[in-house]
C-alpha cells in the first residue's frame, strides 16, 4: 500500500506536478461517462473556486479563484497539461472566483483560443478586481520577496479572452469562432448574489450539470433568482449551510441606518468596512434612499464617503441601471422615470481620490467645532487592506467617539475577527493591530494609536485601542443564501447526486443531512473533495463518500481537518451566541445550557 497524503489522504504522498487526478481515479470521459467534474480548489473551504471539467472533445473550468484567507492562495493545477484548457465559465466577479485566472495564463495551461465566458457585468468587474489584485499581489510578492505569480502582461492577455455572454444557453461555438469543437451547451441564470452572477448549467451526451455559483436572492436591487434547469449532478455551495434563515434584510438595513442616525445625531464619525462589489453598493442605496428623512440642519453636515474600488464598482453598476436583466425593476424605473442614473450615489457622496483629502474629511469631522458628518464606506469588510484599516487607526487617534460598523463574515486570523471576538467576549476595550499606513508621515498624536514589531517579525504594524462600545456587528446583509434557500435550490434542479463545495465542515455537515432528508430525487449526498473526479453517467458516481437519508458519515480524513472542524464549530457558534444575546428573551443560563449541548453534539466536549 502506497504512502498516503497527510492533508488529502485520497492522494499518494509523492504526488507531483504530473499528477493526474483521472487517471489515478482511473475515470476518464466516455460515451457512457459523458463528463466528468474534478474539484481544483473550493471544495471544503471558501476560496479559491475551480472546478475541472472534461468531455471527450474538451478540457473547461468553471470559476479560477484565489484564496483571501490562510493556506495555498491558487487552486491545485497538477496535472493539467499546457494549453489543455479550451475555455473557462466564470460565474461571477468576486476574487474568489476570478482571482487565479492570470496564473492559468501565466502557466500557460489556456489553449490559444480559449474563451473566458461570463457576463458583460462580470466581464467589467472583474476587469477591475483582477487590476486591484495584481497591485495587492505585486506589494506582497515584494514584501516577502518571492516571484509573482503573473505579471501585467498575464492580466491583459486574459482580458483579450473575455466572452461578454447575457443570461441564457448557448454553444461555445457560438461564443468563439476557433474554440475547440465540441457539442457542450451552456446556460447561465440570473443567481441573485451580485450584479450579473450568474449559476451555470451544462450539458452533453444527454447529462447535464448545474453549478450553483453563489447563490443569493436577498439584495433588493438585483432581480430575483432565476429557477435553474434540472440536472443529474448539482455541485451546490455551503457557505451558510448551517444556518437555517437569515435576519430579514430589511430589518437588518433598520438596523444598520438606526445605528448610523444615532451616531450622526451625536455628530459621531461612522465606519462601515465593507466588501467593494455588492455590499458596498447595497450600503449606498440604503443611504440613498433614507438619509433625506434626517432633520434639515444635520442632514446638511452629513457626508457619504465612499473610497477605493467601492467608487469603480459603483461606476460599472450605474452602467446597468436601465437593465433590467440585471437590476431590480424598481431601480430601472429610477432611470427612466425621474432620470436619476446613479441610484448608488446620494447627493453630497464624496470620492476621495488621494491621502490627501481623507484627511481633510476627518479633519473637518470635528464635533466640537460642528463640522461635517463622515459616513464612510471602504474597502476591506474585513480590515484587512483596502482604507478601511486605515481609517479605523486614524480615528482611534482622532476622536473620542465614533462607530465602527461590521456588516460582513470576518474570517480567522483577520482584524476584523480579532475585534468581533473581543466585542462577543463582553471586553470593555478592544485591541487590535494592522499592517497600514496612516494618511500623513505619522499617526495622529494620541496614546491609544502606535508602531508595534510584527509577531516574528522586524517588520512594524500600527497598535491601537477602542472602546469596545464603539462597535457595532450587525447580521443579515449577506449574499449568500441560508439553509432553507440552498435546500429550494436543489430542489429545483431535482438531482440525483449533490456535491457540496464552497462552505466549511461544520456547514456541509449541516447541509448535507438537511438536503439528504428533503430533496426527494437526491440518491448521494457527497462533500466533494480536491482532485478527486465524479464521473456523470447513469450511476452518477462520486468517488467521495456520501450521505444519504438512512445513513450520515462525517468524513474527517486527517486530524488537520478534524481540528480545523472545532475551530470552524466553535466560530459559527460564537456568531449564534452572540445573536441570541441580542435577539431573544433568553436567559444567560438558558444559552449556555444550549451551548453545551451543541458542544457535546460536536464533540468538542467529552462528558465533564
Amino acid at each position: 500500500m502506497s504512502e498516503l497524503n497527510s492533508e488529502m489522504p485520497w492522494i499518494p504522498a509523492d504526488a507531483g506536478p504530473e499528477f493526474d487526478p483521472l487517471e489515478h481515479a482511473d475515470i476518464h470521459p466516455s460515451s457512457d461517462t459523458p463528463m466528468v467534474v474534478t474539484p481544483r480548489g473550493g471544495d471544503r473551504e471558501v476560496g479559491r473556486s475551480c472546478y475541472q471539467v472534461d468531455t471527450v472533445s474538451g478540457t473547461y473550468l468553471v470559476d479560477c479563484g484565489l484564496n483571501q484567507g490562510s493556506g495555498d492562495a491558487f487552486p491545485d493545477f497538477r496535472g493539467l497539461e499546457p494549453e489543455s484548457v479550451d475555455a473557462v465559465f466564470l460565474t461571477h466577479a468576486h476574487i474568489d472566483h476570478c482571482g487565479g485566472l492570470p496564473v492559468l495564463e501565466a502557466r500557460g495551461l489556456l489553449a490559444d483560443d480559449a474563451p473566458v465566458v461570463a457576463t458583460p457585468p462580470t466581464v467589467d468587474l472583474a476587469t477591475t478586481l483582477l487590476e486591484d489584485s495584481l497591485k495587492i499581489h505585486r506589494r506582497e510578492t515584494a514584501r516577502t520577496k518571492r516571484n509573482q505569480e503573473f505579471t501585467r502582461r498575464d492580466l491583459d492577455e486574459i482580458f483579450d479572452r473575455f466572452e461578454a455572454v447575457d443570461y441564457g444557453g448557448g454553444t461555445l461555438e457560438a461564443v468563439a469562432d476557433s474554440v475547440v469543437q465540441d457539442p457542450i451547451v451552456f446556460q447561465f441564470g440570473n443567481a441573485a448574489h451580485l450584479l450579473g452572477s450568474a449559476w451555470l448549467a451544462l450539458q452533453t451526451g444527454g447529462y447535464r450539470v448545474v453549478f450553483s455559483g453563489d447563490i443569493g436572492d436577498r439584495a433588493s436591487h438585483l432581480p430575483d433568482l432565476a429557477p435553474p434547469p434540472q440536472a443529474d449532478l448539482l455541485l451546490l455551495e455551503s457557505t451558510y449551510g448551517a444556518t437555517h434563515s437569515h435576519t430579514a434584510f430589511r430589518d437588518a438595513q433598520s438596523t444598520i441606518y438606526e445605528t448610523v442616525e444615532r451616531a450622526l445625531n451625536n455628530h459621531e464619525p461612522v465606519l462601515i468596512p465593507t466588501f467593494a462589489v455588492g455590499r458596498a453598493q447595497t450600503l449606498q442605496l440604503l443611504f440613498a434612499d433614507r438619509l433625506h428623512t434626517l432633520a434639515g440642519d444635520l442632514r446638511d453636515d452629513v457626508r457619504l464617503v465612499v473610497d477605493g474600488m467601492a467608487e469603480e464598482a459603483t461606476e460599472i453598476y450605474h452602467e446597468y441601471v436601465r437593465n433590467t436583466d440585471y437590476v431590480d425593476e424598481s431601480i430601472a424605473n429610477r432611470a427612466t422615470e425621474s432620470g436619476d442614473t446613479t441610484p448608488f450615489s446620494p447627493p453630497h457622496t464624496e470620492f476621495p481620490q488621494s491621502d490627501a483629502d481623507r484627511r481633510a474629511i476627518l479633519e473637518d469631522a470635528d464635533p466640537t467645532a460642528g463640522g461635517n458628518v463622515p459616513i464612510i464606506v471602504a474597502p476591506s469588510g474585513m480590515l484587512t487592506g483596502g482604507n478601511s484599516p486605515r481609517y479605523l487607526l486614524e480615528i482611534a487617534a482622532r476622536f473620542h467617539s465614533a462607530t465602527i460598523v461590521l456588516t460582513g463574515y470576518q474570517a480567522t486570523r483577520t482584524t476584523g475577527r480579532t475585534i468581533q471576538n473581543q466585542v462577543d467576549a463582553g471586553s470593555e476595550a478592544v485591541q487590535f493591530t494592522a499592517d497600514a499606513d496612516p494618511f500623513g508621515t505619522e499617526w495622529p498624536s494620541a496614546e491609544n494609536v502606535s508602531w508595534v514589531s510584527a509577531e516574528n517579525s522586524s517588520e512594524l504594524v500600527a497598535r491601537a485601542t477602542i472602546p469596545a462600545e464603539w462597535v457595532s456587528l450587525v447580521g443579515g446583509l449577506s449574499g449568500h443564501a441560508a439553509q432553507h434557500g440552498l435546500l429550494e435550490f436543489a430542489r429545483t434542479v431535482d438531482p440525483e447526486t449533490i456535491a457540496l463545495i464552497h462552505g466549511p465542515n461544520y456547514a456541509q455537515e449541516h447541509l448535507g443531512t438537511h438536503l439528504a432528508k428533503n430533496v426527494e430525487s437526491v440518491e448521494n449526498v457527497t462533500r466533494s473533495r480536491r482532485l478527486t473526479p465524479i464521473a456523470v453517467d447513469r450511476e452518477a458516481t462520486p468517488e467521495t463518500p456520501t450521505l444519504s437519508p438512512e445513513q450520515f458519515e462525517t468524513d474527517h480524513e486527517s486530524a488537520y481537518d478534524q481540528l480545523e472542524d472545532v475551530f470552524d464549530r466553535l466560530a459559527a457558534l460564537n456568531e449564534e451566541v452572540a445573536t441570541a444575546r441580542t435577539e431573544t428573551t433568553r436567559s444567560e443560563a438558558e444559552i449556555r445550557a444550549i451551548v453545551r449541548d451543541e458542544l457535546e453534539r460536536a464533540g468538542v466536549l467529552d462528558g465533564e
